[in-house]
């Protein structure tokens, strides 16, 4: 989950990817067939973000004892605010905040013998909130992290051999999702994940390829894909390739249960999720291969670039008549903060002065037809830097209200 602000300039240079259709490459996307997937979302849908920074800042060093009595606390909290959707990451950096059998265990929370993915999900689901395991696919440990990971899992393996199923990008590996034996095992720990807890889904964000993915990433398998396909530009393989693991995660998943959901967190700018991260939200609702989409629109009414209410309507477009629903993201971390956003006082001061916007941005989605809103994220709304309490106070009042109703 990324949560910086859109740059001005970044974003009103960015270019806009040629029709937003890949070319076909050696493996063709087909639609999946909608009759599969009975997920309507018949109630609306109060979702909350719970993300490895939470249990890192909020859980660091506790026992099993603790964390239970924390996980009690958390879901009676969700309770209390409305909330019935739960997004708990389960897979941040291809590690595990569960008993895996793929995935080491996360070193965010270090040397505990107890699995807090059960715990926190079964008493959430106890407590009737809808709990979905939020996976990171792609983006992987630094390097320093990696030395520490076991010799024989794969993922070591690969960077030990200089093998191009995983990258360095900046300061941390990704996987590339253009290899079979890549794609299959991301599928590996959702169908895991579905295996052994009570879940209602599996979710994912907006880390995809990470922003400027330099040509080396993949031009080895690239160069190969384009002998086929001469014609074939980089950035259509590449969104090919994610169209490929969205499917095949999406295929696994309903597999295992028709009625479990598959949906993604995509980037709130349209324009940066294609050009940027070569992920193309349009490609996933024309093939009926996400049940839902929670776009992060990050921003609040006045931003001079990407205003609430614009950006929303621009992501409905996106789903058109498809059936794939929009459930907005909304960003509770930004409640509070100033922006230097243009010479405009008030543009800059919008989430400094106003202590109702999650309660206003609720109620447009609701009443522009969303199912729904997801808030980032936990910590935001339960606990708050001591500077923005108050007015974070006061905007859990109105967004009770607004969810009462």
């Amino acid at each position: 989950m990324r949560i910086k602000a859109v740059p001005i300039l970044l974003t009103a240079l960015v270019l806009f990817f040629s029709g937003c259709k890949a070319k076909p490459s050696s493996q063709a996307i087909t639609a999946a067939p909608k009759e599969t997937a009975d997920t309507t979302i018949s109630e609306p849908v109060y979702g909350i973000w719970f993300s490895y920074l939470e249990y890192r800042s909020l859980c660091t060093g506790m026992n099993e004892e603790e964390f239970s009595a924390f996980s009690d606390q958390a879901v009676a909290n969700m309770k209390d605010m409305g909330f019935n959707r739960l997004y708990l990451h389960a897979v941040a950096f291809t590690d595990a905040f569960y008993d895996s059998k793929i995935y080491p265990r996360t070193a965010v929370l270090p040397d505990i013998d107890y699995d807090p993915f059960a715990i926190f999900s079964r008493k959430a689901k106890a407590a009737g909130i809808k709990v979905e395991a939020w996976i990171n696919p792609m983006r992987s440990v630094t390097p320093e992290e990696m030395e520490a990971l076991p010799e024989d899992f794969i993922i070591r393996k690969w960077v030990k051999d200089n093998d191009e199923r995983v990258r360095q990008s900046g300061d941390r590996y990704y996987l590339n999702p253009a290899y079979p034996e890549v794609r299959d095992l991301i599928v590996s720990v959702a169908e895991e994940l579905c295996d052994r807890y009570d879940i209602d889904g599996i979710h994912m964000d907006d880390y995809f390829y990470p922003y400027d993915t330099k040509r080396n990433f993949d031009a080895y398998i690239y160069s190969l894909v384009q002998e086929e396909n001469p014609e074939l530009s980089l950035e259509d393989f590449r969104m090919n390739n994610v169209d490929l693991m969205v499917k095949e995660l999406h295929d696994a998943v309903k597999k295992k249960n028709p009625k479990l959901y598959f949906d993604i967190s995509p980037a709130g700018n349209i324009d940066n999720c294609i050009n940027l991260l070569f992920a193309n939200p349009y490609h996933w609702c024309e093939n009926n291969t996400v049940d839902y989409l929670i776009p992060q629109i990050y921003w609040g009414y006045l931003h001079p670039i990407k205003p609430f209410e614009s950006t929303l309507q621009e992501w409905k477009a996106v789903a058109g008549d498809s059936g794939v629903a929009i459930l907005p993201g909304l960003a509770a971390y930004n409640i509070g903060l100033r922006f230097k956003l243009s010479e405009d006082d008030e543009v800059n001061g919008e989430w400094e002065t106003n202590d109702d916007l999650m309660a206003r941005q609720t109620r447009t989605s609701l009443e522009e037809g969303c199912p729904g809103v997801v808030y980032f994220s936990y910590s935001s709304f339960f606990h708050p830097d001591e500077e923005t309490a108050d007015i974070v106070n006061r905007e859990i009042e109105h967004l009770k209200d607004q969810i009462g109703k």
